[in-house]
């Protein structure tokens, strides 16, 4: 017995030895997948801190059998993408005040292997409501004809992009418009619901979310209002001379106009504070409420510029205002600009300007500075009155001269236009170098000037002479 065990001990002892001799049973390393890890950790079911619906993600991998060169990410853990990139930047898009969104992010070595089991995490996204102001170097004017347009900025912490909608309402926050989000102007018009009167307009911008931003109002200041004014004639009489010189002004056109009713916009007092800041459309629509406009300049002299008409404001829109239909007679005195070719007027039918030819001052005494052509009427300058500066011009061929300069000083061709309408026919453009108000000597003859240009040559008053109906644009 003794024998037996002596053997089964020596057995036992050789066996252990034998197996602490041979290695450990270990899978090949080069068979093991990287493993994921993202920037914030959750257990399982866990959720992180909740946040905006903007988040920047960050990840990295680790792999025991050679190199991380890329990651797969999904956010259903079917459709995949991959970047090498280890963070990036996602905009939640959410339906709700909030949402949970899930990432699965799989890193992949050089090897080609994945990791098998991605890291993820359930990120929370709490909507931020958009905000909105209008624009404040878009001021609209104290008062105005039927049209306003009004510009705004809107922003939104989760992204510009967004704001689904704007909504507008005039003077109550009863009766909200949408508009689409990716608008920032809009301009309103008799359509929209101006109507004339003490008037006011709130909005509010509204994101994908159904989140909505604080109203706003123009004006801003709550105890005011712009006022808008009706439109009560086919022809609107644009005001661009001196303040000085409004009185000549009015009481000529009072008396030439006394069987034509006409609007009055004045926009050189107070600054040309009259003006929209948006030339094209609120400038341009206000001028297509008219069929003919009448735009009255100085008559020049003192080497004052602020007296000039606004020409920058007339090359800005009388283009597109004729493009539409629109009918217009310009008369002022000539800039004080040393060398302009017709460039500087831009809506006129002028090739350029004789810089040659300069008349330095027209008395009230001179009765035969303008001379006549196409049956229009000889106008005498005001006994008191004095044009300095005076310049002919060169019109298009297919242009029709209706006053001339004679032959004097440096104007030594008597076929100078000073007055001229674009065609024979029909024409849409009467354009005089010299300012009408102040040739009222012949009253009678200025009545006839009139009543040719408006009438005649314009067609105001007969049946084709409607009157331009408001656009609704918004």
């Amino acid at each position: 017995m003794i024998k037996y065990f002596t053997a089964l001990f020596l057995f036992i002892v050789g066996f252990i030895y034998i197996s602490s001799c041979s290695d450990p049973i270990i899978a090949p390393k080069s068979n093991l997948p990287p493993n994921t890890y993202l920037s914030v950790f959750s257990m399982p079911g866990d959720t992180v801190a909740p946040g905006k619906t903007v988040k920047k993600i960050s990840w990295w991998g680790d792999s025991p059998a050679g190199i991380v060169v890329g990651f797969k990410i999904s956010f259903d853990s079917i459709n995949w993408s991959y970047t090498t990139q280890n963070d990036s930047t996602f905009a939640f898009s959410i339906a709700g005040q909030d949402s949970l969104f899930r990432i699965w992010v799989a890193a992949v070595d050089d090897k080609g292997n994945i990791d098998p089991t991605p890291a993820s995490n359930l990120y929370p996204v709490i909507n931020s409501a958009p905000s909105m102001v209008f624009d404040p170097s878009v001021v609209l004017p104290d008062t105005i004809f039927p049209v306003a347009t009004l510009k705004w900025i809107g922003t939104d912490p989760d992204g510009d992009a967004t704001i689904a909608n704007y909504w507008y309402s005039i003077n109550d926050t009863l009766h909200f418009k949408s508009l689409p989000g990716n608008l920032n102007i809009m301009t309103l018009t008799k359509d929209s619901g101006l109507v004339a009167g003490n008037t006011c307009v709130y909005m509010k911008a509204q994101d994908n979310a159904h989140a909505f931003s604080n109203i706003v109002r123009m004006p801003q200041d709550s105890s005011k209002f712009f006022r808008v004014r009706n439109v009560t004639s086919k022809i609107l009489l644009i005001k661009d001379m001196p303040a000085g010189e409004f009185g000549t002004a009015e009481s000529y056109f009072g008396q030439v106009m006394d069987t034509i009713h006409y609007d009055v916009l004045d926009i050189k007092s107070n600054n040309g504070n009259l003006i929209p800041k948006i030339i094209n459309p609120m400038f341009v629509e206000t001028l297509k409420l008219y069929s003919i406009v009448m735009w009255v300049g100085n008559r020049n002299g003192g080497g004052n510029s602020s007296n000039d008409p606004n020409l920058n404001l007339a090359q800005n829109s009388l283009p597109y205002y004729i493009n539409s239909g629109g009918k217009v007679l310009w008369s002022s005195g000539f800039p004080n600009i040393s060398i302009v070719q017709g460039a500087l007027f831009n809506f006129a039918p002028i090739d350029s300007i004789k810089t040659t030819c300069f008349v330095p001052l027209i008395l009230g005494s001179d009765t035969t500075f303008l001379v006549p052509d196409n049956s229009y009427p000889r106008l005498l300058i005001d006994n008191s009155a004095i044009i300095a500066g005076t310049k002919g011009f060169y019109s298009f061929p297919s242009a029709k001269t209706i006053y001339r300069i004679l032959p004097r000083g440096s104007c030594t061709n008597d076929t100078i236009s000073i007055g001229v309408k674009n065609s024979t026919n029909n024409p849409n453009i009467i354009f005089l170098l010299f300012p009408l108000y102040i040739m009222n000597r012949d009253m009678n003859a200025s009545k006839l000037f009139m009543r040719q240009a408006l009438i005649t040559d314009f067609g105001y008053g007969t049946t084709g002479d409607k009157a331009r109906r408001n656009r609704r644009l918004f």
